[in-house]
């Protein structure tokens, strides 16, 4: 991973989390939503505050060491995953708080949002704990890493992506923003659809068959469609 994405990840994402909690304090009085961005923003800030600043440890690549086999060289797909995520994140709770409604603004929709994220969050982290110390959020493949096909991966290749892709359309269903949909829609599925593309070329390129026979039996990240 670059200097520049590295830099992003311990510096300017705590200024982000923290205004996504400050987003969560604002809303939470009125909004369901407002408590797991409240939550998500403090717990990435104290995380990385705790794992990077104090315990000096690299959180952005995997924690099983061993020498890297195969790694995306550029982080464009890193890059523009945290556009999308950017986007999709943070403009349900602005246009919640700042622009007339649109769509309606009743419980029922806070509770289907909450209900997405709440699944969302759950598959995101079965898949991390799926992967273990060979989790990374950099594309890559270290050595003595296995393929992995249990938990989640059992039914789909990609769990954690399709867990921010619930995540994101809970926080824009509970927040009836159109903006939200029109960021999933033209920015966090097309850079999740490449960095799908981006991992599923460079697995075949380092499990080779093997991968190719799991790939015809299980989904990039709907089962039975794609």
């Amino acid at each position: 991973m670059s200097r520049i994405a590295i830099y992003f990840l311990v510096v300017f994402a705590l200024g982000l989390a923290f205004v996504m909690g400050l987003l969560g304090w604002v809303t939470l009085q009125t909004n369901l939503l407002g408590w797991f961005l409240l939550l998500v923003g403090a717990a990435y800030l104290i995380g990385v505050v705790i794992v990077y600043w104090f315990r000096k440890e690299r959180f952005w690549g995997p924690r099983a060491g061993g020498a890297m086999m195969k790694e995306e060289s550029d982080d464009r797909s890193f890059w523009l995953i945290v556009i999308g995520v950017i986007a999709a994140f943070f403009l349900p709770p602005l246009e919640y708080l700042f622009l007339s409604a649109v769509l309606p603004r009743v419980e029922w929709m806070q509770v289907t949002g909450l209900t997405l994220i709440v699944f969302g969050s759950a598959l995101f982290i079965w898949a991390r704990r799926a992967l273990g110390k060979f989790y990374s959020g950099h594309v890559s493949v270290v050595e003595g890493q296995p393929l992995a096909q249990s938990g989640p991966y059992r039914f789909i290749r990609h769990p954690a992506y399709a867990g921010y892709m619930l995540i994101a359309l809970g926080l824009s269903l509970g927040y009836s923003s159109l903006a939200g949909l029109a960021a999933i829609l033209f920015l966090l599925l097309p850079s999740v659809i490449y960095r799908i593309g981006v991992e599923d070329k460079l697995l075949a390129e380092h499990f080779g068959a093997q991968f190719k026979d799991y790939a015809v039996k299980v989904a990039r990240l709907i089962p039975g469609i794609w």
